[in-house]
């Protein structure tokens, strides 16, 4: 009764094959932090484990990468809130370090921040979407099978998060040169 479910215990487990590309698409939305990497890694095959328990899945690898995306979106979206309560002197001590960064790291930096912060602001449809098609490179098909959607209202949600990036991010835009 209490028996892990048979693709733990085989040879080629989900685990064995999959854990590579899922650690990928949460370091892609987390940044390059080992630890929360790591605790966003086991929450996401836990949950696939209790879902697999629940009912049959098509897709290990679809299910395993819409589960990593959904974590890792929460966990940006639970840094955003603790850092917003930081004390001042924690933000002097980070613009410091940063400083130090060449220039175009640093702006790199800044715009991957800006990113996973405006990725928070959209659904978790609209972030999953996003996810999918412009960071793990899965074409729209393959994107709605993973979501369980049609191509169509994958396109809709896809659309809408653009735009919403869009105007989050417009500081970030190249300037427009006016020609004289």
């Amino acid at each position: 009764m209490n028996d892990p479910p048979p693709s733990i215990t085989a040879e080629n487990s989900i685990l064995t094959q999959h854990a590579q590309a899922v650690w990928g698409v949460i370091v892609r939305i987390l940044g390059n932090d080992g630890h929360d990497a790591a605790d966003c890694l086991q929450q996401t095959f836990l949950e696939y484990v209790e879902h697999e328990r629940k009912e049959s899945v098509r897709s290990a690898a679809a299910l395993l990468k819409r589960i990593a995306t959904s974590r890792a979106i929460d966990l940006v979206r639970r840094r955003i809130r603790e850092r917003n309560r930081t004390d001042l002197a924690d933000l002097d001590e980070t613009i410091a370090t940063k400083s130090l960064l060449p220039g175009r790291q640093l702006e790199a930096e800044e715009l991957r921040e800006a990113l996973r912060e405006a990725i928070t602001h959209l659904t978790n449809d609209q972030a999953s979407v996003f996810i999918l098609t412009a960071i793990e490179d899965l074409s729209h098909q393959e994107a709605a099978e993973v979501m369980g959607i049609t191509v169509n209202h994958l396109g809709v949600l896809l659309h809408r998060a653009r735009i919403m990036l869009r105007e989050q991010l417009s500081e970030y835009a190249p300037r427009k040169r006016s020609v004289s």
